[in-house]
């Protein structure tokens, strides 16, 4: 008998800057809305459900407008009751932080933020990350 497997594809139509910090969630959250690019507010956590009854909860942060929205995600999960991923992105286990941009009108934005998000003094370093090369991307579509 032959067996068929179901794939999808979700729209990845958004920017990754990868945030590594020492910073709890909600200082950081306050040295990013310094910025004036956006203003970041606690939100509910993101809950993810896998087969088997399997599921993840992440914390997030968020702001969204008419034409974007930012999200600033714990890479470390909040709950979970699966035993071998502790991370939202296993493969960027590096980061602390996953800072999610989607616009409607700036291409780029994850570019040019990224030049001022270097400058704050409580994150060690960050990346802008290809979408595009990461397998559990996802977990980032919600």
């Amino acid at each position: 008998m032959k067996k068929s497997r179901l794939t999808t594809q979700y729209p990845t139509d958004f920017e990754l800057i990868g945030i590594v910090s020492s910073a709890k969630e909600y200082q950081l959250a306050w040295h990013l809305n310094q910025l004036n690019e956006f203003h970041l507010v606690k939100d509910e956590d993101v809950k993810i459900d896998f087969a088997e009854n399997r599921q993840i909860r992440v914390s997030v942060l968020l702001e969204e407008t008419e034409f974007r929205k930012v999200y600033l995600l714990k890479n470390k999960l909040v709950a979970t009751n699966i035993q071998t991923n502790q991370f939202l992105v296993q493969e960027l286990q590096q980061f602390d932080f996953l800072l999610k941009l989607s616009s409607q009108t700036d291409e780029n934005w994850a570019n040019e933020l990224l030049l001022k998000v270097k400058t704050i003094p409580v994150i060690d370093y960050c990346l802008t990350i290809d979408v595009s090369k990461i397998k559990m991307k996802d977990n980032l579509v919600f």
